[in-house]
């Protein structure tokens, strides 16, 4: 199988790297724009929110002998991403609660995970799949250029089979990364105010702690990740009125994206601590928004 995976923060460079092959895309979304694949398409944020997530694909979406697929293009890898590549190659473990799980995850925050009565086991698989992706997480060139990531997906897929036949080492580093939460909210912790947190922080969790430190409950948390430079904005409910994607885009331009109440910075674009702090603030003022929406 020859088929290649490229990862790019840019719509641009991987539109052009796409073109003329036989291709399918996977979350290849920047803002409210879209890479699309000429076999399949699998994108789900923004104006496609309705569609289904790349980890609810079943093995035999494609039919790589048939489809004769030449490459996958890619804007990001997390679990949604790389169970939509496992799907296409067709070897996506075939563990139903634990997508149904993500799923859920994935429409509602890892924050409501409770609410889906999830199964403990599959609870720690997905510990287990968050511990391994933090030390093992691929990031797009920061200049936008097009990268080959055929190998870090297949590994990716590799451990979410491991996972899913519960391969002892992984969940018990599953297990010791659940029980360093408490540490990571102290960690990344750096401000609270009128009902929305900053966090400064690469733990990708951090974004949905929404209890401060010493307890008190926050609507929104804008985190910073160092790592790669980018902001979120994730909201505790779906806003009423003003928009995780809104926010940003207002503050950052289209290619800012994402969920109702989680979106991202653009993908191609560095931030620093002046953007945050401009973050920080117009999520506080759409909180009161919002609230005034509701009186």
């Amino acid at each position: 199988m020859n088929i290649r995976f490229l990862l790019s923060s840019n719509l641009n460079s991987l539109r052009t790297a796409l073109s003329g092959k036989r291709s399918a895309t996977v979350e290849a979304e920047y803002g409210d724009d879209c890479v699309e694949g000429s076999v399949l398409t699998m994108a789900h944020h923004g104006p496609r929110e309705h569609q289904p997530a790349p980890c609810s694909y079943k093995n035999g979406c494609i039919d790589p002998a048939k489809s004769d697929l030449e490459v996958v293009g890619l804007s990001h890898i997390d679990l949604d991403a790389l169970a939509g590549c496992a799907a296409i190659l067709g070897t996506k473990p075939e563990v139903e609660n634990f997508w149904q799980l993500v799923m859920f995850m994935e429409l509602h925050g890892i924050h409501k995970i409770q609410n889906s009565n999830p199964d403990e086991q599959d609870l720690k698989r997905l510990y287990a799949f968050t511990a391994w992706f933090k030390e093992n997480r691929v990031h797009p060139n920061k200049d936008g250029s097009v990268s080959d990531v055929t190998d870090q997906v297949l590994k990716g897929i590799e451990v979410i089979n491991k996972i899913s036949k519960d391969d002892p080492e992984l969940l018990q580093a599953g297990d010791e990364y659940y029980s360093s939460f408490n540490k990571i909210n102290q960690d990344s912790f750096v401000e609270y105010k009128e009902g929305v947190i900053l966090r400064i922080s690469n733990y990708e969790i951090s974004g949905y702690m929404y209890t401060t430190p010493d307890g008190q409950k926050a609507e929104a948390i804008v985190k910073f990740n160092p790592d790669d430079e980018t902001i979120t904005i994730t909201f505790a409910d779906r806003p009423k009125k003003v928009t995780a994607p809104e926010i940003l885009q207002r503050l950052f331009g289209k290619d800012a994206g994402g969920h109702i109440d989680r979106a991202g910075s653009p993908r191609n674009i560095r931030m620093n601590q002046d953007d945050l702090l401009r973050t920080y603030n117009a999520t506080i003022e759409a909180i009161k928004i919002n609230k005034s929406v509701l009186a």
